[in-house]
């Protein structure tokens, strides 16, 4: 899995050049505050507060568990108990909540959520990619709730590793991609077999060259980026493997968060304090789920190949 690089994020640029692309994409408010630091990444960022300016990610976990109305606690992905009985298992990864506590630009926000994962069918490994639009304003949440991006998904002995990455886009040159990304072809996620698909390969190659080209563009911007390794030891500083949800939160400092003050409210779907306020970040929830998926094909369907080889 290539190309996922946290370097490309806004919160590694200076100041000026934070506030030279708040300008070009229409924010002079935003811009101004960000002007007279020369302090590298996230100097200016911290003291206003900036959620798009923090580099740091931490990671929660939520067990399975039944519906309720009442807050369900979050605990450190690292502290979970691994469930090795997933191993050889087929899983589904679905895409949960999606919350924008504050992005580049005023408005609402339209963003690229790509995906990434690692399949072990049989004795191989395939990589696997997932993208979609998003669409959300600030201090809300995008219209998302059990978004399938893989189905089938084999567990190996090692676990799973997870990428993402988050592409504000500013382009108005970009409506092609915008309208394959969000067509039906690729609203399923990736439903997977027990052996190599052939076009897997293919397919992962033409995901990652649209968000690659994406990112080119200067009036587009990666907001988000993080790595996340699932396993099945016993180390107390990885993360581990189990079903149920995680939480990636993008943070300022990861020595400041403790887990133990926040909360997820299934009603809303939002992390909140014991008071109930929505914590001020941007986050996102994915989950590990069964899979119950037998289907022998890819949810990137022919029409949708068509499509992304006509891009360039």
């Amino acid at each position: 899995m290539k190309n996922f690089d946290e370097m490309q994020s806004i919160a590694y640029l200076g100041n000026e050049e934070i506030s030279a692309y708040l300008d070009l994409i229409g924010d002079e408010e935003g811009a101004r505050a960000f002007l007279g630091s020369s302090v590298r990444g996230q100097g200016l960022a911290r003291m206003r507060g900036a959620p798009y300016a923090y580099t740091a990610h931490v990671y929660g976990f939520i067990p399975e568990g039944e519906a309720g109305a009442g807050k369900v606690p979050i605990v450190p992905a690292a502290s979970v108990d691994a469930d090795k009985s997933l191993i050889a298992s087929r899983v589904k990864v679905t895409l949960d909540a999606f919350r924008v506590q504050e992005y580049p630009g005023l408005g609402l926000h339209t963003v690229l959520f790509d995906f990434q994962g690692r399949d072990q069918a049989g004795d191989e490994l395939q990589d696997l990619q997932y993208a979609s639009v998003l669409k959300a304003n600030d201090h809300d949440n995008a219209a998302v709730s059990g978004v399938p991006i893989f189905t089938g998904l084999t567990v190996p002995a090692d676990g799973l590793s997870f990428k993402a990455r988050t592409i504000t886009i500013r382009s108005s040159g970009d409506d092609t991609i915008i309208n394959v990304l969000q067509s039906t072809a690729f609203k399923d996620g990736l439903k997977l077999l027990g052996h190599i698909q052939p076009a897997l390969p293919q397919l992962v190659g033409l995901a990652g060259g649209i968000t690659d080209n994406l990112l080119k563009r200067r009036w587009n911007q990666q907001v988000q980026c993080f790595d996340l390794g699932l396993d099945f030891g016993r180390s107390r500083t990885s993360a581990r493997l189990r079903l149920g949800s995680y939480v990636v939160v993008q943070v300022a400092d990861v020595s400041l968060w403790n887990w133990g003050n926040w909360f997820f409210d299934p009603s809303s779907m939002n992390i909140v304090d014991g008071n109930g306020t929505i914590a001020p970040h941007n986050i996102i929830i994915f989950a590990v789920k069964d899979s119950e998926s037998q289907d022998a094909r890819s949810g990137i369907r022919e029409e949708g190949r068509r499509e992304l080889q006509n891009i360039k």
